[in-house]
């Protein structure tokens, strides 16, 4: 008698609840649904792909990244998939709603969130739960960047694996600078480990770019010798990597550093360095470092002759210095040589 009674009440409860039962599998009995408290809820809805499908929404909100033009950016791109396109399980095993790597946000009394970091910032995937009858998978964020989305060599000097991981670190910055996301700390993160992955054999961008995200504030801070080693490596060919490194010797791992420079002589010729390499912007900042003293020389003849040089490559900079100077008595314009 018992058991009809419950059969009736469980048919009963089908039917009121018709529209629901339309969005996912199976039957929504209290005998069939895992417990309407969450957090024992999740542990035995990961436990096993069965359980999984058949709590999981006919039609399942999904959000994945998608390239956009042609420049390597990306975005979060909402659709409808049919949950029976799904590969089951979706969710890896969680014993309990403290598990290290995962994260429960309750929205409400009806809407739960589940973050999982398990596999690192570059494959945050987030699912999205309902309370119907019972509680509902039905949305799966998946903030991973697809290597089939990826160019095939955007960088030739690079393997392929640290291409992958370039491109992938550009299009996690790019999410994240544009600061929509609730996951903004977590793509300045990813960006910078997979930079690093980039800078593995010494590519100079990518050891500039991983440096430089670092001392943002906006990722986690790299170790002083390793930040040092990335701004060298990228001071190998690039100008604005030699111009970071000699701020580096001045500041060191704090670019709010106020006090005296740290290792003056180091800081100028790493300047020094950029300068050779041509670049108009830190000949011009070489220049100004000779006419100030600013770390180990102060020459106004040999700053006056990096304004000329930098003057000449078009900057404004120098152009300023340059009239400034007019100003002053005739011997304060005599130029020497610039390095």
């Amino acid at each position: 008698m018992n058991a009809v009674l419950k059969k009736r009440n469980c048919f009963a409860a089908l039917v009121f609840t018709a529209s629901a039962l339309s969005l996912f599998h199976g039957s929504v009995c209290a005998d069939e649904c895992p417990s309407e408290d969450f957090t024992q809820f999740l542990p035995a809805f990961s436990a096993n792909a069965e359980t999984q499908q058949r709590l999981t929404a006919m039609t399942v909100k999904s959000l994945v990244l998608k390239p956009t033009g042609e420049h390597g950016d990306f975005e979060p791109q909402t659709s409808g998939v049919n949950s029976a396109a799904f590969v089951y399980p979706l969710m890896v095993p969680v014993l309990t709603d403290k598990t290290d790597g995962v994260e429960v946000e309750k929205i409400d009394d009806s809407h739960v969130n589940v973050v999982d970091k398990r596999a690192g910032t570059s494959n945050i995937k987030i699912f999205n739960f309902s309370r119907q009858a019972c509680w509902v998978l039905e949305g799966i964020e998946d903030w991973s960047i697809s290597e089939e989305d990826l160019a095939v060599a955007s960088k030739p000097d690079m393997s392929k694996a640290e291409n992958i991981c370039f491109q992938r670190a550009e299009a996690f910055r790019g999410l994240g600078g544009l600061e929509q996301y609730r996951l903004t700390g977590e793509l300045f993160e990813a960006s910078l480990e997979n930079y690093l992955c980039a800078a593995a054999s010494g590519d100079p961008q990518a050891s500039l770019n991983a440096a430089s995200l670092s001392l943002s504030g906006m990722a986690p801070q790299l170790e002083t010798e390793k930040v040092k080693g990335l701004f060298e490596a990228a001071a190998t060919t690039l100008p604005e990597g030699a111009m970071s490194l000699s701020l580096f010797y001045c500041q060191g791992n704090n670019l709010s550093s106020q006090g005296p420079c740290q290792h003056p002589d180091q800081a100028e010729e790493a300047l020094t360095q950029a300068a050779r390499m041509g670049s108009a912007f830190a000949i011009n900042a070489l220049g100004r470092a000779f006419e100030t003293g600013e770390f180990v020389t102060k020459d106004m003849s040999r700053a006056v002759a990096c304004y000329q040089l930098a003057a000449k490559q078009g900057s404004k900079g120098s152009i300023a210095h340059l009239k400034r100077l007019n100003t002053q008595p005739a011997e304060a314009l005599k130029a020497s040589y610039c390095y």
